[in-house]
């Protein structure tokens, strides 16, 4: 991106509410209580009937604002993560230096992370009827979110992650499937669809996720899809051109434009989050694109930074009603102080041990630092 095409942009921004008041904006997140004490009591309401009460400040102007109502639909995983110094070789062996137990999968991770920055969030998916689903359960009430419309399949076990992390906190994943794609879309209440501002879909059986998201669509909630790493494997064509908003990876970014006819770096009609690992990230949209360089961190455990990423970026934009009133804006403009907040909380996750970290305000705020708008880029398209 060009540094006209960002001079250009910030001329464009007069009389706009973007970034000259982000610590304040932050500031008021905070003094709202959205640093998710009264997040987690409103979620306990997130079945569609009293949870509408709840409310939070919007992250632009630090108005009142309903807070969000957000289904997350996919994976519900029992993480067992091993930390190494490196990775064996064939046929070699290595020390665990380090072995943590824990909750994990996106839908539960990104579930986590709003409530966390003060949203309500349930979570739909299933496990299976032994210790590991109680254990998964029970920790995503503890963190307030509604678990109980996760289905329990008895016949199976649920899907346990077995997470092998090196000492430059890159990872490798052993999994079995278990449970984790037993439910379906007919097992989700309309009612409780209906009762969302947003889903937000994960990694599923692609009929699943193309049922959900068409009963999304009837229900007028916006949507957004992460696909995870088996997107060029699996049929999600459907899901990935009905959806308002696509998180995606470098490399998922390219079997998207190789399978489908979505280019992600130059969308037409929907917006594109492209995670960057250590760079970043860019947002994509058919006006324009808005990068930062994400900010420093000496990685522990990058599983779960792409989840991290995803709730900063939802917890902000979807408090804002002029990125959601009709779709998701195609304004790259809107989306400054998202990219900044998913940024931070990326690079809060890889810091630490496991999938589940703390997103608090108060960390956003101190992980932002000063003036995080200085290294901000935009390109606007006409």
């Amino acid at each position: 991106m060009s540094g006209d095409g960002a001079a250009g942009a910030e001329e464009d921004m007069e009389g706009q509410t973007h970034l000259e008041d982000v610590r304040e904006a932050l500031d008021a997140d905070e003094a709202s209580g959205a640093d998710g004490t009264d997040g987690a009591d409103e979620a306990s309401g997130a079945d569609g009937t009293d949870g509408d009460a709840g409310g939070t400040t919007n992250a632009t102007d630090g108005s009142s604002t309903r807070s969000p109502k957000v289904i997350t639909a996919g994976h519900l995983n029992w993480d067992v993560t091993m930390y190494v110094d490196r990775l064996p070789g064939p046929d070699g062996e290595t020390r665990i230096d380090r072995l943590e137990q824990s909750g994990g999968g996106s839908a539960a991770n990104v579930a986590v992370g709003l409530v966390d920055l003060g949203g309500r969030a349930i979570v739909y998916g299933s496990v299976g009827g032994d210790e590991s689903g109680a254990l998964a359960l029970r920790g995503l009430a503890n963190a307030g979110v509604d678990p109980g419309h996760v289905l329990i399949d008895a016949d199976q076990p649920t899907s346990v992650k077995y997470v092998i992390v090196d000492g430059d906190g890159e990872l490798c994943m052993l999994a079995n499937d278990g449970a984790n794609e037993a439910f379906s879309a007919a097992d989700l209440d309309r009612d409780t669809l209906a009762a969302a501002d947003h889903l937000h879909l994960t990694s599923q059986q692609p009929e699943t996720a193309t049922q959900l998201s068409n009963a999304a669509h009837d229900t007028d909630a916006t949507l957004s899809f992460d696909p995870g790493r088996r997107v060029g494997e699996r049929a999600y064509g459907e899901v990935l051109a009905s959806a308002d908003l696509l998180f995606l990876n470098t490399r998922e970014a390219e079997a998207v434009a190789e399978t489908t006819d979505i280019d992600p770096w130059k969308p037409e009609d929907r917006v594109v989050a492209i995670k960057l690992g250590g760079d970043g990230a860019s947002i994509r949209t058919p006006h324009g694109d808005v990068s930062h360089p994400g900010f420093p961190v000496e990685p522990v455990d990058t599983t779960g930074a792409g989840d991290a990423f995803a709730a900063g970026f939802l917890a902000t934009a979807l408090c804002e009603p002029a990125i959601v009133e009709d779709g998701f804006s195609h304004d790259p403009r809107d989306y400054e102080l998202p990219l900044l907040v998913g940024n931070a909380c990326g690079a809060l996750a890889a810091r630490a041990v496991t999938a589940r970290v703390d997103l608090s305000w108060d960390a956003v705020r101190e992980r932002m630092g000063e003036s995080p708008e200085a290294d901000l880029l935009i390109e606007i398209r006409t």
